[in-house]
């Protein structure tokens, strides 16, 4: 089996299929963001409230360059696409998956504020960190999936793709 990394924005789902995946397949999985959380001992809430969002895509950019290459499955943070090393880290070793999910979906899962510690400046919204981010994620894809399809059905794309 390829490995897989999950991309895509906060709420899209990434640490929820991964750790599925990985539970049904019997395979390793780590998110990202809880090494970041593990790391600091600090939700990414309050870590970007005392060190700001750019330590924490530094902080992110740190985690994935020292993972293991023998994890089959990774969650990402939303904003792993901004490190170029990051991504062509995982691209190395990994099949790039996008959980795409509209933004209307987005907003319902995670509210219309930044409060899930996303890596970005405060004074943007989520409207514009999503409009920021799209192209990049499109761009490290090496499959894009609809992410508003069931966890069932997007779990069963998966297995179907490796």
């Amino acid at each position: 089996m390829n490995n897989i990394s999950f991309i895509g924005m906060a709420g899209c789902g990434k640490s929820t299929i991964g750790g599925i995946l990985s539970s049904q397949l019997d395979i390793s999985f780590v998110d990202t963001d809880l090494l970041i959380e593990e790391k600091f001992k600090l939700s990414l809430e309050q870590l970007k409230k005392e060190k700001g969002y750019e330590f924490v895509r530094q902080a992110e950019e740190e985690v994935i360059l020292r993972l293991d290459e023998n994890i089959k499955v990774i969650s990402t943070g939303g904003s792993a696409v901004y490190s170029e090393k990051s991504m062509l880290y995982l691209s190395s070793f990994s099949k790039i998956m996008y959980i795409n999910t509209p933004l209307d979906e987005i907003k319902q899962r995670i509210g219309h504020g930044q409060e899930r510690g996303l890596a970005a400046p405060d004074d943007l919204s989520i409207d514009d960190i999503y409009k920021e981010r799209v192209p990049l994620y499109n761009k490290w894809a090496d499959i894009t999936l609809n992410g508003n399809k069931s966890i069932e059905d997007l779990i069963s794309k998966i297995i179907s793709l490796i």
